[in-house]
């Protein structure tokens, strides 16, 4: 808890299975996504959409791909994505896909995609193969590639007015939800969204859903990034991991202030979606089930120009890096701040996240304060800690170079801070630290000898790829 150091005693066996041993899952997507093991970087409408319970202009959506474009490329972030409020797609093609993110716009997806193309980036599109429009139901659009109908197809339970479910028992549906797909990546889709997951299977059954992903999956190949949405990861996720290369951890970002970083529903769980209520709580949750080749957590989007401070900007943007999430902007072209785009642009940070590191919380038992320390290692044997303050007053935090991180007579040759961007030189024994209320430190750990363990986890490592 704050107000102490934290002093943490792990042995050799939980070091290695910390950092290099996570669970192989079998039957993991194991794509070249999840091989990267982190999420990508990009910007998404959401906020736009949130605030004003309306779907993005086509204006405002221009303005902000222009913006990425100048701004944040350069740091890595290829990608545009739309998001919810997708109602307003009714304009379709003969096959019942939509071709539109609304139908008021001058412009399909088509368009978009070669202009964000254009700009040097990637397009990300927010759909679910399994919908089916009031436009395309209406219409009884033939399912390409059978001699069955829009209406044959269609499930017993709607999403709701403006969109149906498909039920994959029905014949034609297979080729309904994999042709949605094959379009999408016609169309140079990089990036799939695919939403509302939990409504599918609470109304169709998890066996139901099962087949769908599976479909989703076999379509999409590596051609298409998959990040499953809203799912409840029944089982831990055991459907999940078999079918999606990302899945939504906690509640959705909302008005992206400091009860969605830590403090909603705080050490609280459900059974179903969304079994925790903010992001922190997800992260450890689920820190287990993600692995390199088996599946990259999402902690939604980042809106830093709503948060307190400086320090809860970082203490998100850190908390997103140490778990190897996507990193998605929703802050706009004239709500960002001075202080949320340095934080986005920390380059030593997202160094980290390039080479596709993520870390481990010393504990996954949410309300235990090793929960708030995580552990990672880079292939050159350094290792980046990350002290997490949750609390809303001031604590001291540590970490012990010898009974934490192994090595040999807790020597460090410098630890570097990642946020200040100075190495504070050699330490002997632990690195230690009083953190103000909603404040992180991160930390590269270069150690001057020889990892005790580095041999064996090298070898460790080799066994399994």
């Amino acid at each position: 808890m704050a107000g102490r150091i934290v002093k943490t005693y792990i042995g050799k066996a939980v070091i290695l299975g910390l950092l290099f041993l996570a669970p192989a899952i079998l039957g993991a997507r194991d794509s070249k996504f999840t091989r990267k093991g982190v999420g990508p970087q990009y910007w998404t409408a959401y906020e736009y959409c949130y605030d004003l319970n309306l779907p993005m202009t086509e204006l405002r959506w221009q303005c902000n791909i222009d913006w990425m474009a100048n701004t944040f490329l350069d740091y890595g972030y290829d990608m545009i994505c739309n998001d919810g409020w997708i109602e307003a797609a009714q304009t379709i093609n003969e096959d019942g896909f939509i071709t539109k993110y609304n139908s008021n716009w001058n412009h399909g997806f088509a368009y978009w995609n070669a202009y964000i193309r254009s700009k040097g980036m990637k397009a990300g599109v927010y759909y679910n193969p399994l919908w089916m429009t009031k436009a395309a139901y209406d219409r009884n659009c033939k399912v390409i590639g059978t001699n069955k109908t829009a209406k044959e197809i269609a499930g017993s339970h709607s999403f709701n007015n403006a969109l149906y479910w498909v039920d994959v028992d029905r014949p034609g549906a297979e080729q309904w939800v994999k042709g949605y797909v094959r379009y999408f990546k016609a169309i140079g889709v990089k990036y799939l969204r695919i939403d509302f997951l939990e409504n599918y299977e609470n109304n169709y059954g998890t066996a139901k859903y099962a087949k769908a992903l599976q479909w989703i999956k076999e379509e999409a190949g590596d051609d298409i990034f998959l990040s499953l949405v809203m799912p409840n990861c029944y089982d831990h996720g055991k459907t999940e991991i078999q079918y999606g290369d990302m899945i939504r951890v906690s509640d959705d970002c909302f008005d992206g202030e400091w009860d969605f970083v830590s403090s909603r529903r705080r050490g609280q769980v459900k059974n179903s979606w969304p079994q925790y209520a903010n992001v922190f709580d997800g992260m450890i949750a689920f820190s287990d089930i993600a692995a390199k080749g088996q599946l990259i957590l999402d902690g939604d989007f980042m809106r830093l120009n709503k948060l307190a401070n400086m320090d809860e900007k970082r203490f998100l943007f850190s908390l997103m890096i140490m778990g190897g999430s996507a990193l998605a902007i929703a802050d706009q072209y004239d709500t960002i701040d001075e202080d949320a785009m340095q934080v986005y642009g920390n380059r030593e940070l997202l160094s980290l996240h390039n080479s596709g590191f993520s870390a481990k919380p010393l504990s996954r038992e949410i309300n235990n304060v090793n929960s708030s320390i995580w552990i990672g290692q880079l292939p050159d044997g350094d290792f980046v800690v990350g002290l997490f303050n949750r609390e809303d007053k001031p604590g001291e935090y540590g970490i012990d170079f010898f009974k934490d991180l192994g090595i040999d007579g807790g020597n460090v040759k410098n630890v570097r801070d990642l946020w200040s961007h100075r190495d504070l030189g050699s330490m002997k024994g632990k690195y230690e630290v009083t953190l103000k209320p909603h404040c992180c430190s991160i930390v590269r750990i270069h150690s001057s000898g020889v990892h005790r363990y580095q041999a064996e986890c090298a070898s460790l490592r080799k066994d399994r790829s």
